[in-house]
C-alpha cells in the first residue's frame, strides 16, 4: 500500500466519522422544515450547506486515495475541509477526555446542579402558599436590602409600564402581585448565579446577555399576542433561565460554549446535538434537572426543555414557541447562518397565527434593547 493510500484510507475513516455526525443533522433538518416550523428557506440553505460538506470530504478523500483527478473545488473549500477535519480530531478528543467524568449522570444530581439563594426559595414558599401574607412577604424581603432594593426599582421600572410612582416596598410589592414579585426574585438569584465569573469569563458573559435580551423579548412578545398576565410573567423568567443548563455544564466544562459553536459552525451542526454527541445530554435535559430541583412549575419546566422543538411541548406548547421565536431574535453568538432577519421571523408559526408584522418585529428588538440597558443597571451587570 502506498502512503498516499495509508493516508487516504485514514481520510476515509473521518468521512465514516463526519458522515455520523451529520446524518441526524440531515434528518432533523428535513423534520424540522415541517415539524418545528422554521422557514423552509432557511432550512434549505442549511441543509443544503450539511450535504455540501459531506460531498466535498468525500471528493478530497478520493483524490487522496486514488490520486489520478483533479478535486473539483477551490483551495477556500480545501482549507474548509482542513477546518473539519481539526474540528472532528478535537471532538474526538474531548469525548474521551470526558469519557471518564459520566457527566451525564452528574448533571442530574442535585448536590451538583446550580442552587437557589436562601431568599429566593423563602420568597417562593410564601407566594406559593394560599395562606401566604403581604406582611409575611414584605419582612422576609425587607431582610435582604439588595433584593428589597431591586423589587422597589422593577416596579418603578418601564419593563412594568410605571414612572417612579411607587416609593414603598409594601406598595411595591401590592402593585406587582406575589406572583410577579416571585419571579422578581428568581431573576435576581439568577442574576447571581449568571455573573458570579462574568468579568474572567467571556462565556458566563456572553450566556448572560442573551439570557436577559430573551427575558424582556419573551415579556414584550406575550403581551403584542395576547396573552394574560400569568403567563407574561412566566414569560420573563423562562427567557431568562432558557439556557440555565448551559450554566450548569459551563461550572463543570469551562469555555464549552465558544469551543461548541466554533465546531457548530464548522460541521453546519446545531449546538445541542454536538452536546448530545460529546456530552450525551444537552443543556435543555439539564435545565429540566435544575427546574425539578427548584420546584419549579412543571409547565414552566415543559416550555424550557423544549424551546428547540417547541412541537414537542405538552404544558407550555405556546410558551415553547415564544422562547423558540425569541431566541431567533437574539443568537447566543452571531453567525452568517444563525441571523435571522425580521422577514425570517415573520414566517414562523408563532408570528403568522397572531399576525405579527416584519414592522412589529423590528419594534420588539428595538424596545428590548432599549429595556436590556435599564434591566441590566437595575440588576447590577
Amino acid at each position: 500500500m502506498t502512503r498516499g493510500e495509508a493516508g487516504g484510507l485514514a481520510f476515509w475513516s473521518r468521512v465514516e466519522l463526519l458522515r455520523n455526525h451529520l446524518r441526524h443533522a440531515i434528518g432533523s433538518r428535513l423534520a424540522a422544515a415541517s415539524g418545528r416550523g422554521e422557514t423552509k428557506r432557511r432550512q434549505a440553505a442549511a441543509l443544503q450547506n450539511a450535504r455540501c460538506i459531506v460531498d466535498r470530504y468525500c471528493n478530497l478523500g478520493q483524490y487522496l486515495c486514488y490520486g489520478n483527478s483533479v478535486p473539483c473545488f477551490k483551495l477556500g473549500e480545501c482549507e474548509e475541509m482542513v477546518d473539519v477535519d481539526v474540528a472532528l480530531n478535537q471532538i474526538v478528543a474531548e469525548k474521551h477526555r470526558l469519557a471518564d467524568l459520566d457527566l451525564v449522570h452528574v448533571l442530574a444530581e442535585p448536590q451538583e446542579l446550580p442552587a437557589l439563594p436562601a431568599i429566593a426559595v423563602r420568597v417562593m414558599r410564601i407566594t406559593a402558599d394560599s395562606k401566604g401574607t403581604l406582611p409575611e412577604l414584605t419582612r422576609v424581603i425587607e431582610a435582604d436590602e439588595a433584593l428589597a432594593s431591586k423589587i422597589l426599582k422593577f416596579s418603578n421600572s418601564a419593563l412594568y409600564g410605571r414612572g417612579g410612582t411607587v416609593s414603598t416596598l409594601k406598595r411595591a410589592i401590592t402593585a406587582l402581585g406575589f406572583l410577579t414579585v416571585r419571579w422578581l426574585a428568581v431573576t435576581a438569584s439568577a442574576h447571581t448565579l449568571f455573573r458570579k465569573d462574568a468579568k474572567r469569563n467571556s462565556d458566563h458573559k456572553m450566556l448572560w446577555e442573551h439570557s436577559l435580551k430573551c427575558a424582556i423579548g419573551s415579556r414584550l412578545l406575550t403581551k403584542r399576542i395576547s396573552l394574560n398576565k400569568v403567563q407574561v410573567d412566566e414569560a420573563f423568567v423562562a427567557g431568562l433561565l432558557h439556557d440555565i443548563g448551559k450554566l450548569a455544564i459551563l461550572d463543570r466544562m469551562p469555555g464549552y460554549i465558544s469551543q461548541f459553536y466554533d465546531w457548530c459552525e464548522v460541521l453546519s451542526l446545531e449546538f445541542f446535538e454536538v452536546e448530545r454527541d460529546v456530552i450525551g445530554t444537552d443543556h435543555s435535559e439539564v435545565s429540566r434537572h435544575i427546574f425539578k430541583h427548584w420546584n419549579f412549575p412543571s409547565s414552566l419546566s415543559d416550555a424550557v426543555v423544549n424551546h428547540h422543538s417547541p412541537e414537542s411541548a405538552k404544558e407550555g406548547k405556546v410558551l415553547a414557541q415564544v422562547l423558540f421565536t425569541v431566541d431567533k431574535f437574539f443568537p447566543l453568538r452571531e453567525h452568517p447562518e444563525n441571523l435571522f432577519t425580521s422577514e425570517d421571523i415573520s414566517e414562523l408559526p408563532l408570528m403568522v397565527e397572531h399576525s405579527v408584522s416584519e414592522k412589529d418585529i423590528a419594534d420588539l428588538r428595538d424596545k428590548t434593547a432599549e429595556l436590556y440597558f435599564e434591566i441590566a443597571d437595575l440588576l447590577g451587570a
